[in-house]
């Protein structure tokens, strides 16, 4: 998928009503061919939502749904070419993997000779070759989830549509799927759109990620664009840790910090002198340096503080530094041997530059 594919779904202020509640304001939106899109967000964002207007599962309360340039907005579900994974599988639990799978394709009316070599086709794709005579109760979570997936593209829809679909799975087997479903998004290159509230996940396998919040998209962008330039302080928490910072530009180019420090900023800042604003830091992008060691460029600055925390998590080490002012920074660190590590108490100089300090606007 390339940036210059045509869209293939628009929203032109599409919006939904429940009763007095309104589950998603106006929106627009384009869904470009052949793109894996997540819709991400908290529960009751309005990602589900979203995703079940598309499908034809609500209808619109306002607004258009095109598909590649035709109206949709009243089309039944059947009439849209969208296939659906569930998080629950949704499989019929009387009929084997292979049943499951063909279920779609005998209500259209395909030949008998037809179903066998596409389903067959669809549950190698998956990885469940030697698996077809299988009944849902025979097979774990992750291959029951294979087999929605075999049912969702053995009838090759325009669309796939994945709703929370690793949500009851563990870890582990989350991030194997994940990779397994990216492969297969390669493979048969169709549109996909996935619903979920795990951002590790979106980063993972998006082209793009729309985040949702309040029945509203907050940003949409590249996972590179949400992680290192969220729009405001709710996409920089949402996504990622993040240091927040706050305080009143002033005419040196600093951000005047309520401890009376000051913070200098990115050289295209776009604040005006006593403006208020927030700022946001990256705990991957604070080094801990050896006092007294020069800086690498006019744009680092320097904070010296003790260690207040110490989470060991693996491959990385987190800690928590609090300042002289009493502000607390967090940095990761790429974990060493015990005895090696800091600890509590420890006297410590930060470092950080100018440049990856990013400007949040206010939140409406």
């Amino acid at each position: 998928m390339t940036v210059t594919e045509p869209n293939m779904i628009e929203l032109q202020g599409v919006s939904k009503e429940f009763g007095n509640f309104l589950a998603l304001r106006p929106t627009d939106l384009n869904v470009r061919k052949g793109e894996f899109l997540t819709l991400l967000g908290p529960s009751g964002s309005g990602k589900s939502t979203l995703l079940n207007m598309i499908s034809g599962a609500f209808a619109a309360s306002s607004g258009r749904i095109m598909l590649n340039g035709t109206d949709i907005t009243n089309a039944p579900p059947r009439k849209r070419g969208i296939g659906m994974v569930f998080q629950n599988y949704a499989l019929m639990p009387h009929m084997t993997a292979f049943e499951n799978v063909a279920y779609p394709l005998k209500v259209r009316g395909v030949s008998k000779a037809d179903i066998r070599e596409k389903v067959t086709d669809a549950l190698k794709r998956v990885g469940l070759a030697g698996f077809e005579h299988r009944k849902p109760k025979q097979l774990s979570g992750g291959q029951q989830q294979r087999v929605g997936i075999a049912r969702c593209i053995v009838y090759s829809p325009s669309i796939i549509m994945m709703d929370e679909p690793l949500g009851a799975l563990d870890k582990n087997l989350r991030e194997q799927m994940q990779d397994e479903i990216k492969t297969l998004h390669r493979e048969i290159g169709t549109t996909f759109i996935y619903v979920t509230h795990d951002q590790e996940e979106a980063l993972n396998m998006s082209d793009r990620i729309c985040l949702m919040n309040n029945g509203s998209i907050v940003q949409l962008g590249t996972p590179d664009d949400l992680y290192f330039r969220p729009v405001n302080k709710f996409a920089a928490q949402f996504i990622g840790e993040s240091n927040l910072f706050s305080g009143k530009f002033e005419a040196d180019g600093r951000l005047k910090l309520s401890s009376g420090d000051g913070l200098a900023l990115p050289a295209n800042a776009g604040i005006a002198v006593g403006q208020s604003c927030q700022v946001m830091l990256r705990p991957e992008r604070v080094k801990a340096v050896v006092a007294g060691d020069a800086p690498v460029s006019a744009s680092t600055q320097s904070a010296s503080g003790r260690v207040a925390n110490v989470s060991f998590i693996g491959s990385m080490t987190s800690l928590a530094v609090e300042l002289t002012d009493g502000t607390l920074i967090k940095l990761k660190l790429t974990s060493l041997p015990l005895q090696s590590r800091y600890k509590v108490g420890d006297a410590i100089e930060l470092r950080w530059d100018a440049e990856d300090l990013v400007v949040l606007r206010e939140e409406a």
